[in-house]
């Protein structure tokens, strides 16, 4: 039976009959946003909750690894062992995180069909004769986070309700498409057996570089057959077997690995292929990252033959290489201005991906990351993960003894994702505004209805091409009508720490004339 809230006289006495009573019932969330848009950060580790609340998101997706499958249950009759996922959940609810994703990887040494490290073709689904155990551990973990009352975790302050099979549709999730709907199917069964109102979602898609040339409905088997294989593990068509079952997921789950501008397209994509199904899902980007310029290889060399070197992605161009070698060189050697150019960069970015993510109506965003992919920067992986790799709004260390990571540091990206939601408060519509020039990105906030009175924008320039630091901006004017006698302008924070200083400009003629760069920037209207 589900909890309800009830007199704590009430509780008193269900206790004293040896009935049980409710958890108490958890703190109000603070005031968010009213967009359906939850705002999110990854990968959580233990330590880092208290640090993060002043971002004032609300969503938070734990580190996968810490508690897949094998990590928990060390054999088919063993005890599940939830101590670091209730570590994880007690302490992001605790801070005042009021959604929580948790990534359920089946990775097991004895439960899947070929889990070793060995392996050359990894099969991470159930072994058929662990099947039912498999569905146990989901069901299990479900049960414990639902707020129902019922064997959940002590101190749990409100149900998890997004849960997400698997990690991502890509080499990260290699077995046959069968074997993952196969398990996706089990794993919907039990998660919803165990709490009705989980949102599970199928393992992300990812088609990083498959809508570059912005292609149509017509072009969509031939974009993505131009996606490398280095990305491109899963094709179209295991894609589309996934969406042709509908019945196993309550939400359309992608992955947001390059430019922010892919988000958009994307979304058409996806709603396209809904359409052609006759439903419509929420949508979720469970793992982002900055646009890395170079991945999936090496970024720091340039003179190599093709398949030794990382794939360039747009706005770079194979003529930007070897000045991307140069950048991601000093990036390694830990060079003080281009690090932090970099973080500036990645507060751009995600930024762009919040407005985005509002404009397109997702339900929930993570941008990346709480921390460093530290071992990434490591000379010997030559910035192989790229941009994503410098992408942490914290700078951490990791304490042995307690075994938390602590934040010596924040970064920009905090500043700036701060910033942002506090600007997108009280919305209900994030609309995009067509411009006279298509490169400037130009975006109307509108208050509910029980806010009156400012109207707000955000906007920034696409110059198309890649820029580095030193590179000029180019000079770029945007042209806002408005009733306004002056706008007030207040750049997006790039620089660790600082306030952010907004300035006034004059309207002339019902035109302002705006500045614009690949800076987003929030435009307030004056008084008339």
């Amino acid at each position: 039976m589900r909890c309800l809230a009830r007199p704590a006289a009430l509780g008193v006495l269900l206790l004293s009959l040896g009935l049980g009573a409710c958890p108490p019932p958890p703190p109000a969330p603070p005031t968010r946003a009213a967009l359906p848009l939850i705002v999110g950060m990854e990968y959580a580790q233990p330590g880092l909750g208290n640090g993060l609340t002043g971002t004032r998101m609300q969503g938070v997706k734990f580190f996968p690894s810490l508690f897949n499958w094998g990590e928990m249950q060390a054999g088919p009759d063993s005890a599940i062992d939830f101590q670091v996922l209730d570590r994880l959940v007690k302490e992001y609810q605790d801070a005042g995180f009021t959604e929580c994703m948790i990534a359920l990887h089946s990775k097991c040494p004895w439960g899947s069909i070929d889990a070793g490290l060995l392996a050359q073709n990894p099969n991470y689904a159930p072994k058929p004769e662990y099947l039912d155990e498999y569905a146990a551990w989901v069901r299990a973990v479900v049960e414990r986070y639902d707020y129902d009352g019922q064997a959940d975790m002590p101190g749990l302050r409100r149900a998890v309700r997004y849960y997400e099979i698997g990690v991502e549709f890509s080499s990260y999730e290699p077995e046959p498409v069968a074997d993952y709907l196969g398990m996706l199917a089990v794993a919907y069964s039990a998660a919803h057996a165990a709490f009705p109102e989980a949102i599970v979602m199928h393992a992300a898609f990812l088609a990083t570089t498959a809508f570059v040339d912005d292609p149509g409905p017509d072009d969509y088997e031939a974009a993505f057959a131009s996606v490398s294989p280095r990305i491109m593990h899963h094709g179209l068509d295991d894609i589309r077997a996934v969406l042709d079952r509908p019945d196993l997921f309550d939400a359309v789950n992608f992955h947001a690995l390059a430019s922010p501008l892919e988000i958009e397209a994307t979304v058409e994509w996806l709603r396209f292929e809904m359409g052609r199904r006759g439903y419509d899902k929420p949508l979720v980007v469970s793992d982002t990252s900055p646009n890395p310029f170079i991945g999936w290889g090496p970024a720091t060399i340039c003179d190599a033959l093709p398949q030794f070197m990382g794939l360039v992605l747009p706005p770079a161009t194979e003529a930007d290489r070897c000045r991307l070698a140069d950048f991601f060189s000093l990036l390694v050697e830990k060079d003080q201005a281009t690090l932090e150019w970099a973080y500036g960069q990645v507060a751009r970015d995600m930024a762009k991906m919040v407005v985005i993510a509002a404009n397109q109506g997702i339900a929930f965003i993570n941008t990346s990351f709480m921390e460093d992919l530290i071992q990434l920067q490591a000379p010997v992986f030559q910035a192989g993960a790229g941009l994503s790799a410098w992408a942490g709004m914290a700078t951490t260390t990791y304490n042995v003894v307690t075994r938390a990571h602590e934040i010596q540091e924040l970064r920009p990206l905090y500043f700036a994702i701060r910033q942002t939601i506090g600007k997108l408060d009280h919305a209900d519509q994030v609309e995009r505004i067509a411009t006279d020039d298509p490169a400037v990105y130009l975006y109307q906030i509108r208050l509910a209805d029980s806010i009156a009175g400012t109207t707000y924008w955000i906007a920034w320039h696409e110059p198309g091409t890649l820029l580095l630091p030193g590179d000029p901006e180019p000079g770029v004017n945007l042209l806002l009508d408005t009733t306004a006698a002056s706008v007030t302008i207040e750049y997006l924070i790039t620089e660790a720490n600082p306030a952010a200083e907004p300035y006034t400009l004059p309207v002339s003629g019902g035109v302002a004339s705006i500045p614009v760069t690949s800076t987003p920037l929030f435009i307030v209207a004056g008084a008339g």
